[in-house]
């Protein structure tokens, strides 16, 4: 009997999985936007910075469904699953797949905008990736220590050389421990478990969507 690959997969991976959009339907969303913007700007605006007009909007609005978010158990009823991964998993584990949720979504977004087809497994896992090193970049506590636009890219290239199903799993892990380390000392950016800051998450949000069209842009 073959083992199970999701058997130890972490538990916030799993709670984002109940939770997320369907990618066919992130992809239209994003497509219709692009167009809209193609048919209003067409005429004094290049390809390219269409592109950027939209993937900006995508980053706001996203930033947008974080801030207001608040609790995951306020939104049971409105996001589909969430009460199934608020009773499998727990308030907090909820609470950080809420959040998460959207940036990851924002990410398959951003690279529909420019032509990656997130209906694709590997793209898939590609979002994953830039959403958890976005966020995992972001807690450092000094600017700093905050990896640059072209190391950023240089290590999601890395990852994708390899196995990415387990890049995917390490990373989230990575991502469980921070969330945990800052609702522990309840101190900005994150707060989870505590208070779900407004501006924490839409910032945080909005930081990894400026480190996703950094990289789809170039790639």
């Amino acid at each position: 009997m073959k083992p199970d690959p999701n058997d130890d997969k972490p538990v916030l991976l799993k709670a984002i999985e109940l939770i997320l959009a369907k990618p066919e339907n992130i992809r239209a969303e994003a497509l219709h936007l692009l167009e809209r913007y193609q048919k209003r700007y067409k005429a004094d605006r290049t390809e390219d910075d269409i592109r950027e007009m939209a993937a900006d909007k995508i980053i706001s609005n996203y930033s947008y469904y974080a801030a207001f978010s608040g609790g995951a158990t306020a939104l049971a009823g409105v996001v589909p699953g969430l009460g199934t991964a608020i009773a499998t998993f727990g308030g907090a584990a909820a609470d950080t797949a809420l959040c998460m949720k959207f940036q990851i979504e924002m990410v398959m977004a951003i690279a529909t905008i420019y032509d990656h087809d997130i209906r694709e497994e590997e793209e898939r896992r590609l979002c994953f990736i830039i959403a958890a090193l976005g966020t995992i970049n972001s807690a450092a506590k000094e600017g700093a220590k905050r990896i640059a636009t072209k190391a950023f890219i240089k290590t999601a290239q890395q990852y994708l050389k390899g196995a990415t199903l387990v890049a995917v799993k390490e990373l989230f892990k990575r991502v469980s421990i921070t969330f945990t380390r800052k609702a522990l000392e309840k101190a900005a950016p994150f707060g989870i478990g505590v208070v779900i800051s407004f501006s924490a998450n839409k910032g945080l949000t909005w930081y990894v969507g400026s480190k996703a069209h950094d990289f789809y842009k170039t790639n």
